[in-house]
């Protein structure tokens, strides 16, 4: 929603749309902690469900709501307090109107993390019962709801001249908030038999080893996350400093990149769905082969989608602003993008279904020596150091891509992400006493 959040603002001039990028930033970070715990709530539902163990189910996608509710409002209030310092790290040297807009946004869209918990969290529930239509038609729905209010708040309508850019903010939080409304509500009326979460048992009493194995998965992933995207933060700081224009320019291109993107989040949110569920059935033939075919689907398509954004990058740039400067970073940034796009599916859709086997420490490490033993010190060497600038900071990114998708396939090839799921050969006293019988 934050790369809508970006369009929206962007009649409002580059300065409005570098302020939303650099709060964003700092946004994501939040976002991919509850993606992870989302990500563990997910696997677990599908293997309990694979097992027919519905209470189970029921009893994760519950926990982890009422956990990720009560953090994410602690942390809202944290940022009320914090968020001028937050900024002032993350902006660096960036022009003062950029750091003020910034700030603003940044502490409207605080207090829409609550909801955007329960939306990621229930919606991760949902698929992991096998229900991918009603996350799917409350997500688009809470998209298309932040492009109505956000734009009705910004620009105003009828007589009223609206908000300016105060209603980007306070768009996407009421758009969040009537999406976890009706994630709350599909999990009460029982849309889906196996996963009905009554108002009331949100009440009851936590199960320590429920919530412990959703967290064994949730808790590497969110450090895997949360320091990824810390890390994908500290490549933004070094941007802040290379000026409006290139700040503009790299949040718009970042933009495109993620809607072009988003077939491949979805299919390898469907691959962690797969291969947790066939592991749960015991099918231990079936995981290694259709990620395989996931790989490939998203790379192939992944790899027309970029190419075909190749000739069009400025008329997309154009979509966003009309300053000459800033489209040719988006421009050379897109190119580059589409060029280094058949590594993508490698280092994104592999370990998540890696993750969907409960691989979650693997890919934890992995994605660290990436981000920050390439991305980083890539990027700055490139971009910083060496002065190809914010197309520096992309090269050192490629580069993460290929070295974290080196090891997923790898590690998908060898088969030692089942090796714990192999069934246990029986010890010769076993086999002594079941000879007896």
């Amino acid at each position: 929603m934050g790369v809508l959040s970006t369009f929206l603002v962007s009649w409002l001039g580059k300065e409005a749309m570098a302020g939303v990028g650099l709060a964003d930033s700092f946004n994501m970070v939040i976002i991919s902690f509850f993606a992870a715990i989302d990500l563990g709530t997910t696997v677990v539902v599908a293997f309990s469900l694979g097992k027919l163990n519905r209470e189970r189910a029921q009893a994760a996608a519950r926990q982890s709501l009422v956990l990720m509710t009560i953090f994410a409002v602690l942390l809202a209030i944290g940022i009320e307090f914090y968020g001028e310092w937050i900024i002032d790290l993350i902006a660096g040297s960036a022009e003062p109107q950029v750091k003020a807009l910034a700030q603003t946004y940044l502490n409207i869209t605080a207090w829409s993390y609550p909801a955007a918990a329960i939306a990621l969290i229930g919606c991760g529930a949902l698929r992991g019962a096998g229900n991918t239509k009603i996350p799917m038609l409350i997500n688009g729905g809470m998209n298309i709801l932040n492009i109505i209010i956000s734009t009705v708040l910004i620009y105003g309508c009828f007589s009223w001249k609206g908000m300016g850019f105060v209603g980007a903010g306070l768009g996407l939080t009421i758009a969040r908030y009537i999406g976890a409304i009706a994630v709350i509500y599909v999990l009460a009326i029982g849309f889906n038999p196996r996963l009905k979460i009554t108002l009331k048992s949100y009440f009851s009493k936590l199960n320590t080893n429920i919530l412990m194995e959703v967290l064994g998965i949730g808790v590497p992933a969110s450090i895997e996350s949360v320091l990824f995207n810390g890390g994908k933060l500290l490549t933004q700081v070094f941007v802040a400093g290379m000026g409006t224009d290139v700040i503009a320019g790299n949040f718009i291109a970042f933009s495109i990149a993620s809607m072009i993107n988003l077939p491949g989040n979805s299919l390898g949110s469907a691959s962690t769905i797969i291969v947790g569920t066939r592991l749960g059935k015991g099918q231990l033939g079936q995981p290694e082969r259709q990620l395989r075919h996931i790989f490939w689907l998203s790379t192939i398509g992944l790899c027309a989608l970029a190419a075909l954004t190749v000739p069009f990058a400025g008329i997309l740039a154009s979509f966003y602003t009309r300053d000459a400067d800033v489209i040719h970073v988006v421009k050379v940034l897109i190119w580059l993008n589409a060029l280094f796009m058949p590594f993508w599916a490698a280092s994104w859709v592999l370990p998540a279904g890696l993750k969907g086997a409960r691989d979650a420490r693997f890919t934890m490490w992995v994605s660290l020596l990436g981000m920050w033993g390439c991305r980083i010190v890539a990027g700055y060497g490139l971009g910083v150091v060496l002065g190809f600038g914010v197309v520096g900071i992309w090269l050192g990114m490629f580069l993460d891509w290929i070295v974290r998708g080196i090891f997923f396939y790898r590690r998908m090839t060898s088969g030692r992400w089942l090796w714990k799921y192999a069934p246990q050969q029986a010890s010769p006293a076993q086999d002594l006493a079941l000879s007896k019988k």
